[in-house]
């Protein structure tokens, strides 16, 4: 995700002022539940107010999130881990990309993972209410496809999404900047090795 808004705000031609002008509510989306990120996130709030929110902090913040343009939406995969979702499918094994991201977004990740079959189905968090860490974002999740905890593996990026899921009794593998371990790990966990 870093890279990602790196590479849409290099290519919008923000400076890392502006960015960081725009993004000087990171500190609150990671500490208070009610910041304009995480309602975006859950849905509350439309993803225009989102952008207009950006564009009062720094002048064109907004496009960052703008499905229609140049956005964070547009940054590279890591061919690395394009690799282990086409090895996952021919294994027939079922990824569901579980993300905490916007209404707009929606369409974006299905086009890019889910029409190519890269994975079988997207949880957004805009679209149904919830986001992880929340126990019923993955409740929601296991019921969708009829799945017990221990029946599931969740990749995360995030401790604090991992330890959610722990909670519930979902084993769970935190993703660090080199993949390659976690990419092993899931190899692993589903005989691909």
């Amino acid at each position: 995700m870093i890279d990602m808004m790196r590479s849409a705000a290099k290519s919008l031609g923000f400076s890392r002022e502006d960015v960081a002008k725009a993004f000087g509510g990171l500190a609150q989306y990671m500490s208070d539940d009610n910041s304009i990120f995480k309602q975006a996130e859950r849905g509350e709030i439309d993803d225009d107010d989102l952008r207009d929110f950006l564009d009062e902090q720094a002048p064109g913040a907004g496009r960052l999130f703008d499905p229609t343009d140049t956005s964070f939406f547009d940054g590279e995969d890591r061919p690395e881990m394009i690799q282990l979702l086409e090895d996952l499918r021919e294994a027939d094994v079922l990824v569901v990309l579980a993300t905490n991201n916007f209404q707009s977004g929606q369409e974006i990740l299905a086009r890019r993972y889910l029409e190519p079959g890269l994975v079988g189905a997207i949880v957004n968090s805009a679209l149904i209410g919830h986001r992880k860490p929340d126990p019923e974002f993955f409740t929601i999740a296991l019921e969708a496809f009829e799945l017990e905890p221990a029946d599931a593996l969740f990749v995360d990026d995030m401790a604090h999404n991992i330890e959610g899921a722990e909670a519930l009794g979902i084993r769970s593998l935190l993703m660090a900047e080199d993949a390659e371990p976690t990419i092993t790990a899931i190899r692993s966990a589903f005989g691909l090795n």
